[in-house]
């Protein structure tokens, strides 16, 4: 008995909502959020297109343009820094001086895919505003020793200078969690 009349309730229900679903008064709903959702797309798109999907698609959906090294390449970074440190195992000091090189072309690469502008590294670093990187003045005094190695023939590289060294360069990385 009650089952038959919630069956008769039901059927009533669908009936009325059936009429109402095809009313001219829905239609005039449908109509209206039809085109809503028309405006709404074109909005997504004409947003999309002012803020240069067309260019940089990492950047449009990041929201800033991250160098791989720092998102989705961290393994193959990982695996240059481990060849920077096994050259340390090395009792040859121009494996020494060639391992702090590297380090710094690993920085000045991740340096330069970050956008920072100049045609080397030095450039770059001074480009960097103050404050942006903690170990800023630690790369710096890096750097100028990667300089040294360059240009000064007789410089002298042991083994803990350069682990001291590499250790600045470190913790820019670290800074970045890429290692």
């Amino acid at each position: 008995m009650n089952f038959d009349a919630f069956q008769t309730y039901s059927d009533q229900a669908t009936v009325d909502f059936l009429k109402f679903y095809d009313s001219p008064g829905f239609f005039v709903i449908k109509f209206i959020l039809g085109i809503y959702a028309i405006v709404i797309v074109a909005d997504i798109i004409l947003l999309l297109v002012k803020r240069g999907m067309g260019g940089n698609i990492r950047e449009a959906i990041v929201g800033m343009n991250i160098p791989r090294e720092l998102t989705t390449k961290k393994i193959k970074m990982k695996a240059r820094w481990n060849e920077v440190v096994t050259r340390l195992k090395s009792a040859n000091e121009s494996e020494y001086k060639v391992a702090i090189i590297e380090a710094d072309n690993i920085i000045d690469d991740l340096i330069r895919n970050m956008g920072y502008p100049g045609d080397n590294m030095g450039e770059r670093l001074n480009n960097i505003p103050e404050g942006q990187l903690e170990s800023m003045e630690e790369l710096k005094r890096a750097h100028e020793i990667r300089n040294r190695i360059i240009h000064e023939e007789n410089f002298q590289v042991n083994r803990e200078y350069a682990k001291e060294i590499l250790k600045k360069y470190e913790t820019f990385l670290e800074e970045f969690e890429v290692l």
